[in-house]
């Protein structure tokens, strides 16, 4: 597996090369994924989907960590929830998004 680079060396790629960081964020993602057990992979993988839909819906990257924490104080709750009262996750409501479609390349 493909080790992180250092902090600073991400920041630099933030900086100068945004597409690279992004390839790499994908390919680790996807590495970590492939690496865990089968039964986990469609849950990791719907997971990486979603994060990725938060990511192309910010306006701007200050606005995309805002929208990631929010994304993950929700996580929180639910896993502080399902630890101290199990019994009130039993009935989950799915948030319905709308399909868009990418923009068409050149």
């Amino acid at each position: 597996m493909q080790t992180l680079p250092s902090f600073d060396e991400l920041k630099t790629m933030a900086e100068h090369d945004p597409a690279a960081l992004e390839t790499l964020r994908i390919t680790m993602s996807q590495q970590i994924i492939d690496n865990a057990s089968e039964a986990m992979q469609p849950r990791l993988q719907a997971q990486l989907s979603h994060i990725n839909h938060v990511i192309a819906t910010g306006k701007n990257p200050n606005h995309v960590n805002v929208m990631l924490r929010k994304e993950l104080h929700k996580q929180f709750v639910r896993f502080s929830q399902a630890l101290t009262a199990p019994e009130t996750i039993k009935y989950q409501q799915a948030d319905i998004k709308p399909f868009r479609r990418p923009p068409a390349s050149s």
